[in-house]
């Protein structure tokens, strides 16, 4: 493993100075692509506390970053009820979905931002964690 990281959270605002600690590796493996993986992890940090936390501050968002030999993958826990996640598996290769302006008003988008962007995302069962996995674009 080349360099882990992890945070608590309890308002997504916090993730600017915890930013500052995984920002270069993400410069460095992901090039121009290097915001929307930032902000793939940002949607991922506000999902849990807008929906899991209800946005209440008293509960703590787990981050955990890890910049593996191939790839970066992310964890993000919250202690809310979960959520269902199923609606939001795809059949078809959403990386060729382009959305119609309407679907930009409806919930789900930053799910979609993250499918995008990310090789992979997954919930667990409960719906209260998410796992965001890309494989780096620039090689050591």
């Amino acid at each position: 493993m080349k360099t882990s990281l992890e945070a608590t959270i309890k308002h997504p605002r916090e993730l600017r100075a915890i930013r500052k600690k995984y920002y270069p590796y993400l410069a460095k493996y992901f090039g121009h692509d290097q915001l929307l993986v930032d902000a793939s992890i940002s949607e991922a940090i506000w999902n849990a506390w807008e929906y899991g936390h209800k946005k209440r501050t008293h509960y703590p968002i787990l981050l955990k970053i890890n910049f593996l030999n191939t790839r970066v993958v992310v964890r993000v826990y919250d202690q809310g009820e979960g959520f269902d996640w199923r609606p939001y598996q795809f059949t078809s290769d959403v990386k060729q979905w382009f959305p119609e302006v309407n679907d930009l008003e409806r919930s789900g988008r930053g799910i979609m931002l993250m499918l995008r962007v990310m090789d992979v995302l997954r919930y667990n069962e409960k719906g209260n964690e998410c796992l965001l996995m890309k494989k780096y674009l620039l090689q050591e």
